[in-house]
């Protein structure tokens, strides 16, 4: 096997892995992965319109009403109305789900710079790399899909 098929193997190995460990996570706070989609992205930009966190996450405006409801119950997001159209809903993550989502985001990175730590210099310095490439990578994508 050549080395960008081994590289391929190991990624198809690696994404159902994250997922399930998202999965089991996120099962036992008792949020689905929108849930906590949701809360990351708004965590991420800080407060949003109802309108805004649909386009952002690509799902229907009733279906944000629905994973609003549920975290609104949980007491980890808030409604508010906007302060010059009554119109747009607004959207912010309280305490409680800024934990969550930070204590998340912990473990991930904690398990990341656990194996990034195994490295020498130079395979940190090509890991970096990677990671930049990947990431305005993603940026390109996001920005075609969303034209």
């Amino acid at each position: 096997m050549n080395q960008r098929d081994e590289f391929t193997h190991t990624f198809g190995e690696m994404q159902p892995k994250f997922s399930r460990l998202y999965a089991n996570i996120l099962t036992r706070i008792s949020l689905t992965v929108p849930q906590f989609v949701l809360l990351n992205q708004i965590r991420l930009s800080g407060t949003i319109s109802m309108t805004d966190a649909s386009k952002r996450l690509g799902i229907t405006k009733p279906a944000i009403t629905h994973l609003v409801d549920k975290l609104e119950e949980k007491k980890l997001l808030k409604r508010t109305p906007h302060a010059e159209d009554r119109r747009v809903i607004l959207l912010e993550i309280q305490p409680k789900g800024e934990k969550i989502v930070a204590d998340i985001h912990s473990y991930s990175l904690q398990m990341l710079l656990t194996a990034y730590d195994r490295f020498d210099a130079s395979g940190q310095k090509t890991i970096r790399r990677f990671h930049s490439a990947i990431s305005r990578e993603l940026d390109h994508r996001l920005m075609e899909i969303s034209k």
